[in-house]
């Protein structure tokens, strides 16, 4: 599988799809990894805001509708940078985000 579709799986697939093509798979490029851990992170926060939306007493009008817009904005804003060639593959605050959790990993030097 070319470099491109990995990216688009762990999008597609959210933090399993990321986790799968962060660690088990061994012979990604940086770019890959990178989009690999973004796509971690950016399903993993809307998980938690999912989640912790649940405890808030009151109701925000469409608060989860545009919860899941925006996740699905950020998976195809991923999909469509992935796709490029040699575009930068950070995506704003999910990417800083991702360097400082995964930046080892990204890096190889794991």
């Amino acid at each position: 599988m070319n470099e491109k579709g990995k990216c688009v799986l762990a999008y597609i697939f959210g933090w399993l799809g990321g986790l799968i093509v962060l660690y088990a798979i061994k012979d990604n490029q940086r770019n890959t990894k990178f989009h690999a851990a973004q796509a971690i992170v950016l399903s993993v926060a809307y998980f938690v805001v999912s989640i912790a939306y649940e405890f808030i007493p009151f109701v925000i009008p469409f608060f989860s509708t545009i919860l899941s817009a925006l996740y699905l904005a950020g998976i195809i804003w991923g999909i469509v940078k992935a796709c490029k060639e040699g575009e930068d593959p950070e995506l704003p605050v999910i990417g800083g985000i991702a360097k400082s959790i995964f930046g080892k990993k990204i890096e190889g030097e794991l």
